[in-house]
């Protein structure tokens, strides 16, 4: 009911109390030393070789407010004192395995401190997060994420390319969708082949746009960023098309990380660092547990996915 159902520690003692008619009342402590046992229990080293050992890896992180939050590298956790502390979520996640860590900041130390992007040697998907590209193998930036900032290129920057390169983008993903609903393994090359040539038509004309247009003008910054990112970053764009083990979107990234959001607007923050790292370990374990179709409560219980059935 906790971390899963997202009911408040006052909630959960509550309806515990009116459920057994006064028959169990627990303080909000016990609770939170129920959800310490469950955490402690749980071993995520099955996980994280699920995702090493798999050809596509997403990640994306959300921050979370906190009272306590520690730094890499001291062993004291950091108290607020006249406001509440950031400190970030970050989700690890394939088709089968959803793990989620904690850390201080969004920087790069944190990724390394997870260990495990450090590891992987795959496809690494993610919102086109510039330390990403130090890991993995290739990079499929996310198609979707691109697409809504096109979108609002176009609508509050009247930038009619903007809404080009879009529905361009949207387009390839339409006919890859088809291809795989065909059971096409990958896409006819001649047609690549005039993608890519669109591809590079379309940035050339973003920058002769881009060079008639005045400094500091409507649009201006937003163009030259974009068009310097497909420019720069065209093998992370193409390759959900190049491969199509790649992915299009990324956007369960963000559907694995809205129960943090969710939890928040319940309590308002966490309220213990180590509360944090107990609340990553057990939706780990149950977000993994519900992808792989098992019942929620048996791997509470026995604190594991592996030695269920599947």
């Amino acid at each position: 009911m906790q971390n899963v159902g997202m009911m408040s520690l006052e909630r959960v003692s509550e309806f515990i109390a009116e459920a057994t008619e006064g028959l169990i009342s627990l303080s909000e402590a016990t609770i939170v030393s129920f959800s310490r046992n469950v955490a402690e229990k749980v071993n995520l080293e099955p996980l994280i070789q699920d995702l090493l050992n798999g050809e596509v890896l997403h990640t994306d992180e959300t921050p979370v407010k906190t009272t306590q939050r520690l730094e890499l590298g001291t062993s004291e956790a950091e108290t607020a004192k006249h406001t509440t502390l950031h400190a970030y979520v970050r989700t690890y996640w394939n088709a089968r395995t959803t793990l989620l860590t904690a850390n201080a900041h969004k920087d790069e130390a944190g990724v390394k401190d997870d260990n495990i992007l450090t590891r992987f040697f795959g496809i690494l998907s993610h919102d086109h997060d510039a330390k990403l590209y130090n890991y993995g193998t290739n990079h499929a930036a996310c198609g979707v994420h691109l697409s809504r900032e096109l979108k609002g290129m176009s609508d509050l920057c009247m930038l009619r390319w903007a809404g080009d390169v879009r529905e361009f983008f949207l387009e390839m993903n339409r006919k890859k969708n088809d291809d795989l609903s065909r059971n096409h393994a990958c896409c006819n090359l001649m047609i690549l082949q005039e993608y890519e040539t669109r591809y590079d038509t379309l940035v050339e004309e973003g920058a002769r746009y881009l060079a008639g247009m005045r400094e500091k003008s409507l649009g201006f910054d937003e163009l030259r960023k974009m068009v310097n990112r497909l420019s720069s970053f065209k093998d992370s764009y193409l390759l959900f098309m190049r491969d199509y083990t790649a992915p299009f979107s990324n956007n369960q990234s963000e559907r694995d990380l809205r129960h943090c959001k969710t939890k928040q607007k319940v309590s308002g923050c966490y309220r213990a660092w180590q509360g944090v790292l107990d609340y990553c370990k057990i939706r780990s374990l149950t977000g993994t547990a519900k992808k792989r179709g098992l019942n929620i409560l048996h791997a509470i219980r026995s604190c594991s996915v592996i030695s269920l059935p599947r």
